[in-house]
């Protein structure tokens, strides 16, 4: 049992006392719960064979007294625990006066024993089956046939029990029901009934199944044998006390870790890989592809609608006024900074991505030398997480300030800008049969003059030409200004 080495029982009824004690302490003080905490008893006796048996919960339904209201799942789950085992043997119980056909025990045994290899039915109660009926048909395997046939018990009432019978008595009692009755006194003759022919059929069907299980077990036996003499071997020799041994030790791990992250990061470590991209390839496949497909995915038309554009410049311009509908700079600046602040999230997925990676990485260079060494194993991994943390924050840390740079100014001299003043030079110039404004076609003795000087934008800025109508530029004027012509006209 659970109790101190050396304490002996030599009496059955001090053993169910203990059982019902202990399964007491267990559960909390409730004896109808369950645990999964086994109750061991090891029985030592020259009549009994050499059998291990699990005593499981009946199944049952509804919860009775203190029981959870989840019962049936905790007991179902119990009982798979142990009979899902392929190297253990099925008792599957059901009693002679229930319907065989609804036992659980059967369901359950034929669900993680199809083939019944492993499965013996035992018929209890016999001996309380209703006058004129009897368990001669499931006992000659032909109501729910199974591979190992079925077996019938008698078991000591409660009454026995509270009567104190002993288990010899009991047995004898078992022998005389079946000798005297006539449906099975052939069964009982041929010595095929009863728990003595339990216990004896149970070691046989262990025996033949050990011995079928047993090619299995030891080729799995000699797999893990090899394997851990491979691993012992990895290992090396036990390591020396003295100090000098164990430096050079520790820089030779240090080495050889140093040159696995560097040839991952290279590409040399992962030849013989074709499914994936490992290391440094992986790290470079972000930087080069995956990294402008997030940026290519940002869209400023989405970001950015044409009325907030429009709303932007009305607020920047005020009440003042510009001409052609030119763009003021406050306004394209903070338009343009909207835009740059979507670059911050593709940006800092492209550094997690590259430090998780790393991270990767760095459990996978460990050299096999370092298993040898749990503590010094632990301790590697925590510098190693700690320097690649610190390199994280500070790449985190450039990419801030890489962003904040270019919101800080907009360079609009920066080639990649658009001459907005030659793309409106363009548009007029594209227009040349616009007829000039009859106010330019003053000067002094009655005939055209040249045309006002182009402004550095490249837009007409002559005195008389913006003076004319106050702002109210005539369209007539304007190809005379940008096509650098007369303007057509008589006298004034």
């Amino acid at each position: 049992l659970h109790c101190p080495p050396g304490k002996r029982f030599t009496d059955f009824n001090e053993i169910r006392k203990e059982i019902e004690d202990e399964t007491k302490r267990i559960t909390g003080g409730k004896s109808a719960a369950i645990t999964h905490t086994p109750i061991r008893l090891r029985i030592t006796s020259p009549r009994v064979p050499n059998l291990t048996l699990v005593d499981l919960p009946g199944l049952t339904k509804i919860a009775v007294g203190d029981q959870p209201k989840d019962i049936e799942m905790q007991i179902r789950d119990l009982v798979l625990k142990y009979t899902a085992n392929p190297n253990s043997i099925i008792l599957s119980v059901t009693p002679a006066n229930s319907d065989m056909a609804t036992s659980d025990a059967i369901q359950i045994s034929k669900a993680v024993d199809p083939d019944g290899d492993r499965t013996i039915g035992v018929i209890t109660k016999i001996d309380l089956m209703d006058r004129g009926t009897n368990a001669r048909e499931m006992l000659y395997n032909r109501v729910v046939p199974l591979k190992l046939g079925f077996i019938g018990v008698v078991n000591r009432s409660q009454k026995d029990i509270n009567d104190k019978k002993d288990v010899s008595a009991a047995r004898r009692d078992e022998k005389k029901f079946f000798m005297e009755h006539p449906s099975y006194a052939q069964l009982a003759a041929a010595g095929k009934i009863g728990t003595e022919y339990l216990g004896k059929r149970l070691n046989w069907v262990l025996l033949k199944h050990i011995k079928s299980r047993l090619p299995a077990l030891r080729a799995r036996v000699n797999h893990l044998i090899s394997q851990s003499r491979k691993e012992l071997q990895t290992l090396g020799e036990a390591p020396s006390d003295e100090i000098d041994v164990q430096r050079n030790l520790l820089i030779s791990i240090i080495t050889q870790y140093t040159d696995n992250f560097c040839t991952t990061i290279d590409g040399g470590r992962h030849l013989t890989s074709f499914s994936e991209l490992r290391g440094g390839a992986r790290i470079s496949h972000t930087f080069n592809t995956l990294y402008p497909q997030h940026l290519g995915a940002i869209s400023p038309h989405e970001s950015l609608k044409p009325s907030e554009i429009y709303t932007t410049i009305r607020n920047t311009k005020g009440a003042r006024t510009s001409l052609y509908g030119s763009v003021p700079q406050d306004a394209f600046e903070m338009l343009v900074r909207r835009l740059v602040k979507q670059l911050r999230e593709p940006s800092s997925w492209c550094v997690d991505t590259v430090f998780e990676e790393l991270r990767v990485i760095s459990e996978q260079c460990e050299p096999p030398e370092l298993n040898r060494f749990d503590a010094l194993r632990a301790k590697f991994r925590e510098v190693v997480a700690d320097m690649l943390q610190r390199c994280f924050k500070d790449a985190k840390k450039m990419m801030e300030n890489l962003i904040s740079f270019e919101l800080a100014y907009i360079n609009t001299n920066h080639p990649d800008f658009i001459d907005v003043g030659s793309v409106l030079s363009s548009a007029f110039n594209y227009h040349p049969h616009i007829a000039p404004h009859p106010t330019q076609q003053a000067s002094a003795g009655g005939k055209g003059g040249p045309p006002p000087a182009a402004g550095p934008d490249g837009i007409g800025i002559g005195g008389t030409g913006v003076a004319a109508d106050s702002l109210g530029l005539g369209m007539g004027g304007v190809s005379g200004w940008f096509g650098g012509k007369e303007p057509k006209g008589g006298k004034g």
